[in-house]
């Protein structure tokens, strides 16, 4: 690992191109300049971009579709969504039963229970009870004592006797879904993972149209596949981290891979003097107070590194240390900004190293 004082790694929306301005484009760079089609609009209660080389295609519309369709089942913010449903179960001897045919619930299910276990459960999507009491949901935040959140750490864990996923089948043909829960209290967020899983499924959707060369971003998670309009490599902008106006500190080459970050330094409130980051520990039930800022996870695909940018920003800068050398078949770059006497310092790996490029040293 390597230390410096610069960079932040917080993906934008912000597409950047090294070429020099006084070169002359190449025939095969004018063609696919021409063909590069960019597309836009809001899923998730964020926004996304798009960008691709094709001859004449448009696929808004389907984009849009499958962006609708994913918060039909996954969404906190739909009122029937599949996962507002699962989270209304309130009995143990109940059994709620769905047909999910979009497999969207189900990949996340046991995709999430496969991290909870590897992470030793910093990532955990059944933290939702304590971010809403946190003030961090859709509804107000609580007043917290140790004695409220003893209690709300009780309905917290992805252990499949708190609650279970059974996939019924009929021959080899798919059926029904059913969730058991263990635990009544027991309920959902897919929130840490829900935006890079969707941007996987969009860009599986481009590849099955023939088109290899993308970026697609939503809610600033990307996955960048082939090259640019110009026949590079896909660069993404970094922002310092700080809750100012946006600053760009450096730009990351992303060839044929995912990239996420996970911050504290935005979404945050104060109160008594004491600043409450959006993150919660599941393991502790309190906002994590540790120096990271900002971890940004590249993995292969982006519902792996979203989910690991809010484990590490769980787990703090010397576990997260600890975790990538324990794990090095996990094939993660990671990045991490952290505050040290009122400076920044940065921890990355070295493929990650390799890969960023300073704007502005000062």
């Amino acid at each position: 690992m390597n230390n410096s004082r610069f960079f932040l790694l917080v993906l934008v929306l912000f597409l950047l191109y090294a070429c020099d301005s006084d070169k002359t484009p190449s025939k095969t760079t004018t063609e696919q300049s021409s063909r590069l089609k960019t597309i836009s609009g809001e899923a998730q209660g964020t926004t996304y971009s798009i960008s691709y080389v094709d001859d004449s295609t448009d696929y808004k519309f389907q984009v849009d579709s499958i962006l609708n369709e994913f918060d039909q089942d996954i969404s906190l913010w739909v009122p029937h969504s599949v996962i507002n449903k699962i989270n209304g179960v309130n009995r143990r001897d109940s059994i709620f039963v769905f047909v999910d045919s979009t497999k969207y619930f189900s990949v996340l299910f046991d995709f999430s229970r496969d991290l909870w276990r590897t992470t030793n459960g910093a990532f955990d999507p059944t933290v939702y009870p304590l971010v809403e009491a946190w003030g961090f949901g859709l509804t107000n935040r609580q007043a917290m004592s140790q004695e409220k959140v003893d209690s709300l750490l009780q309905c917290v864990g992805f252990e499949d006797t708190s609650i279970d996923m059974i996939e019924e089948f009929d021959g080899y043909f798919y059926k029904q879904t059913q969730i058991y829960k263990g635990n009544p209290k027991v309920r959902l967020d897919f929130n840490a993972i829900a935006q890079g899983y969707s941007v996987d499924i969009v860009g599986d959707f481009l590849r099955d149209r023939g088109i290899d060369n993308f970026m697609v971003e939503i809610g600033g998670e990307v996955l960048c596949r082939g090259r640019n309009a110009k026949d590079e490599i896909w660069r993404i902008a970094i922002d310092k981290p700080t809750d100012g106006d946006r600053e760009f500190q450096a730009v990351v080459q992303v060839e044929d891979r995912a990239i996420a970050t996970s911050g504290s330094y935005r979404k945050f409130y104060e109160e008594n003097g004491i600043r409450y980051s959006h993150t919660i520990d599941p393991r502790s039930g309190y906002p994590v107070s540790h120096s990271l800022l900002s971890a940004t996870v590249m993995a292969n695909d982006c519902g792996t590194a979203d989910a690991f940018a809010t484990a590490f920003m769980v787990m703090g800068v010397e576990e997260t240390i600890n975790f990538l050398y324990a794990n090095p078949d996990l094939n993660l770059d990671v990045y991490l900004i952290y505050d040290e006497g009122g400076e920044l310092q940065t921890v990355f790996t070295e493929n990650m190293q390799a890969i960023l490029e300073e704007l502005d040293a000062n």
